[in-house]
C-alpha cells in the first residue's frame, strides 16, 4: 500500500492506518473512563490488545507449516503479515463478554468499536483507490543482470515482483534468503532483485561472501528504478501484473508466507 514517512522514520502505510484505528479506540475509551467510567479503560485495552493478537494468530494458522518449521518467525510481526478481520471478530467477542457485565460498556462500545473499525477500513479503502487511480507501472528502463543479461522491465510478458534493496541495508540483507528461494521454484513470476546504486563488484562481493546466488540480481547504479517509483525507504516490494501494472507495494522487510501471498495474488 506504500508507506508514510515522519522525518527518517519510514512506516508501512498499513500499519499505521492500524495503528490510528487502535488510538481511535484507546484515547475514546481513555476519554471515557476520565468521566466516571473506569471500566471503559480496561475494556478497551484488552479489546486492542487481543485484536491485534488474533489479527496475527490468523495470519500464522493460514500459513502453519512454514510457522511450524520456523517458530520463532511467529514474532517477528516488522515482516508484516496480520489477518485484520481475525482481529476485528475476536474484539468483537471481548467486547460482548465486557458488554455482558456492565450496562455502561454496552452503552459506549458500539461507538467507540465502530468509530476504531471505520477509521481504520475506510481510510485504507481511500487510500488504496487513490494508489489504484495512480496507474503506477514498471518504469522503461532497461537494466543488467550480474550474468550480463540486460531486462527491460516494461517488456517482461509476465507478472513480476521487483524487491529494490542494497547491500548496506541489515533488512535488506534479512529478507535475501526468502527471495532467493522463491526464485528457486518460481518459474509464472519474474522475481527481480534491484540493487540500487552500487557497483557491480560490490554487490559480487557481498553475494559470495554470504553465499547468495546471483540469479535475478539486477544493478540499477543510477537509482533509475528507486526514483521511478517513489521508493522512500529500503527495502521496498512492488508487484506488477502482467501488462506492467503496479498490483500492491510492501515496505520493509518481508516474510515468506506474505511474499508467497503477493505472488499467489498475482496468478
Amino acid at each position: 500500500m506504500g508507506a508514510l514517512t515522519l522525518g527518517p522514520l519510514v512506516l508501512p502505510l498499513d500499519r499505521a492506518l492500524a495503528a490510528l484505528g487502535f488510538a481511535v479506540l484507546l484515547l475514546g475509551a481513555e476519554v471515557v473512563a476520565r468521566r466516571g467510567r473506569p471500566e471503559a479503560a480496561a475494556w478497551g485495552w484488552q479489546t486492542a490488545a487481543l485484536t491485534f493478537v488474533f489479527a496475527r494468530v490468523g495470519f500464522v494458522l493460514s500459513h502453519l507449516d512454514f510457522y511450524l518449521a520456523e517458530p520463532g518467525a511467529v514474532f517477528a510481526i516488522w515482516q508484516g503479515g496480520f489477518a485484520p478481520w481475525w482481529g476485528v471478530a475476536a474484539g468483537a467477542a471481548v467486547t460482548l463478554w465486557h458488554a455482558y457485565r456492565s450496562a455502561e460498556i454496552r452503552r459506549v462500545a458500539p461507538t467507540l468499536g465502530v468509530l476504531a473499525v471505520a477509521t481504520w477500513w475506510f481510510a485504507t479503502g481511500i487510500l488504496t483507490s487513490s494508489q489504484q487511480s495512480i496507474d503506477a507501472s514498471l518504469p522503461a528502463v532497461t537494466l543488467i543482470g550480474l550474468d550480463g543479461t540486460p531486462v527491460a522491465l516494461d517488456d517482461l510478458g509476465r507478472p513480476a515482483v521487483v524487491n529494490v534493496w542494497a547491500t548496506w541495508c541489515p533488512p535488506c540483507r534479512r529478507e535475501l534468503p526468502v527471495f532467493f528461494e522463491v526464485l528457486a521454484s518460481e518459474s509464472e513470476v519474474a522475481v527481480l532483485l534491484v540493487n540500487q546504486r552500487e557497483t557491480d563488484s560490490q554487490v559480487r562481493a557481498y553475494l559470495e561472501a554470504a553465499g547468495f546466488p546471483s540469479d535475478g540480481v539486477l544493478l540499477d547504479p543510477a537509482g533509475a528504478v528507486g526514483s521511478a517509483l517513489g521508493v522512500v525507504g529500503l527495502p521496498t516490494t512492488f508487484t506488477f501484473d502482467a501488462d506492467g501494472r503496479m498490483v500492491d507495494v510492501h515496505v520493509g522487510e518481508i516474510s515468506s508466507p506474505a511474499l508467497r501471498t503477493l505472488i499467489a495474488s498475482l496468478r
